[in-house]
């Protein structure tokens, strides 16, 4: 059974086996994450691998018709596409919320992903989880009403950067739903009525955690639900 690094905030670290850990931490360096830099630029080779300990990290996704937004907090990492040698991402990767990782060279992640096939098939496990969430949130915007998609979208970005204050659009939050605009304005101005949220110039505050899970459709609770059985 592997040994859990329990000294780690960022989930993934916490999953790793202890060989796999001690392998891989003397080569990471705990920076700061600050609100709104660049960590990857799209379609430019990325030269580091993030851990998030603390805050929040938008990965924008371009289209040719659309861009797509995900957040990462500290139950993932930045750069899974490095282990299978994608070394200029279709996408651009800034900071969301203030914070801090664990990063770690893209160069020597690669050459311990590819000596250690637990820390393979752990990154592999993680990538499967992405796409169990995108495949779920894909059938959420196609089925659900607008405002049952957006309180779903607010739980999870507050549970993936650990707060209930976020630095939000609502141009980010119609990327991260596929929605228009519009929709997205006129479903938080629901909730903000409701007094389950607050909002003013970017910034977005869930006032009515459990009021806010009752308006939300059931992926909320399937998604967190099947990533807690992942964990165990």
């Amino acid at each position: 059974m592997s040994a859990t690094v329990s000294s780690s905030k960022n989930r993934l670290l916490r999953g790793l086996s202890r060989e796999d850990y001690r392998s891989l931490a003397p080569h990471m360096k705990r920076v700061s994450l600050s609100l709104d830099n660049v960590l990857v630029e799209q379609n430019v080779a990325n030269n580091y691998v993030y851990f998030p300990l603390a805050g929040l990290i938008s990965v924008h996704t371009v289209f040719t018709d659309h861009v797509s937004l995900d957040m990462v907090g500290k139950e993932g990492m930045v750069g899974i596409f490095v282990a299978a040698d994608v070394k200029a991402p279709h996408a651009r990767i800034t900071v969301q919320g203030s914070g801090s990782a664990m990063r770690v060279t893209a160069k020597k992640f690669r050459v311990l992903a590819h000596r250690s096939g637990s820390l393979q098939r752990h990154m592999h496990r993680y990538t499967c989880q992405m796409l169990q969430h995108s495949a779920q949130t894909s059938r959420c915007n196609g089925l659900h009403p607008v405002e049952a998609r957006l309180a779903r979208c607010l739980l999870e970005t507050s549970d993936r950067g650990g707060s209930h204050e976020l630095r939000v659009t609502h141009e980010l939050l119609a990327a991260a739903m596929g929605a228009r605009r519009t929709n997205v304005t006129v479903a938080a101005n629901a909730l903000r009525d409701r007094k389950l949220i607050d909002y003013t110039r970017g910034r977005l505050r869930i006032i009515d955690r459990p009021g806010l899970i009752k308006v939300a459709c059931a992926c909320y609770g399937a998604i967190a639900a099947r990533e807690e059985s992942q964990r165990r």
